[in-house]
């Protein structure tokens, strides 16, 4: 029997957030701008088309299961699988409210045709400073299912920026450790689970927090049972990366797999993974190349995609 590809993703899709039909001034970035005339749908549309090309190329489906992040609530994603574009694949998807400030949250769908989710849940943390002020952030989504009779393992992440280093280092630290456990309880269980950590990470993938916390490795060939791989390393370059920072590519988003996707013998195998960056989600940028197509900068309404790249990952089975 012929080898079937599946395409696992993660999108950032840059402050996604519903439309109201109130005069009130939206969460939008700096709360300047409104989802004002066809701008919302023409969000949908063209988030729906960025999903709908993903792994394309490899698997002439639709992605299997795609982690989102920066998406305000249900009504997003119910406006997102009920396009015309993704409708062929029936999606459903897990989605939980968080806590966080903006209002954004991390969530997935999923082609509920195919595979089946045994298990979800927020993996949340509530922070206190030194006078026991509360502070949160994005949760971290946890999901377990089942496809072609396999169980995989689903972290979808959003981690806070560097931005305040004193305080967002030791959250992101916090966020990566409670990871790195619920990992560790699920290989010491099964040495084999095949496990998947996905999201944006606001980081690049050879950073130490998440190097160290989540026990990953470059190089396939030396993974070990109770480490993951992260491909994206290898992705790493100044040519190209999945978002663009003070003029620099950064490979922020990234997916990463246990050991056992990568075995021979297994039923599902990890193949490649690659940041989705195809011509139509790219602006020119003067002479600077081009960059992710985004829908803001600031209050300046720019009617692109998301001012980061898609990432994802394939697999056989």
């Amino acid at each position: 029997m012929k080898d079937q590809k599946a395409t696992l993703a993660f999108y950032n899709v840059e402050n996604f957030y519903a439309k109201t039909n109130s005069t009130e001034h939206s969460f939008l970035p700096s709360n300047y701008a409104k989802w004002i005339d066809n701008r919302y749908e023409t969000k949908v549309d063209r988030i729906s088309h960025a999903i709908s090309r993903i792994g394309f190329k490899e698997t002439e489906d639709l992605p299997l299961f795609v982690g989102l992040a920066e998406v305000e609530n249900e009504s997003v994603l119910e406006d997102i699988i009920k396009n015309a574009r993704l409708q062929k694949a029936n999606y459903n998807y897990v989605f939980y409210e968080s806590l966080d400030e903006r209002k954004i949250n991390v969530c997935c769908i999923y082609q509920k045709d195919r595979i089946t989710i045994l298990k979800s849940e927020p993996i949340r943390v509530i922070f206190k400073d030194s006078s026991g002020n509360k502070s949160y952030t994005r949760d971290v989504l946890y999901v377990e299912a089942e496809f072609e009779r396999e169980k995989i393992y689903f972290f979808v992440v959003h981690l806070p920026s560097k931005l305040d280093q004193e305080i967002n280092q030791e959250k992101r630290r916090i966020l990566l450790s409670k990871i790195r456990k619920q990992i560790d309880l699920i290989l010491n269980e099964n040495s084999e689970a095949k496990i998947v950590v996905m999201g944006d990470f606001n980081d690049t993938p050879t950073a130490d927090n998440i190097r160290l916390e989540l026990n990953t490795r470059a190089k396939q060939d030396e993974v070990k049972y109770n480490e993951i791989y992260n491909p994206m390393v290898g992705l790493m370059s100044y040519k190209r990366g999945s978002l663009v920072h003070k003029k620099q590519w950064m490979l922020f988003d990234q997916i990463m797999v246990t050991k056992g996707f990568l075995t021979v013998d297994s039923r599902l195998q990890f193949l490649k993974a690659d940041i989705f960056d195809s011509a139509f989600l790219t602006q020119n940028i003067d002479k600077m190349g081009a960059f992710p197509n985004r829908t803001f900068i600031g209050s300046k309404y720019l009617g692109g995609y998301s001012d980061h790249f898609p990432v994802y990952a394939i697999i056989k089975y």
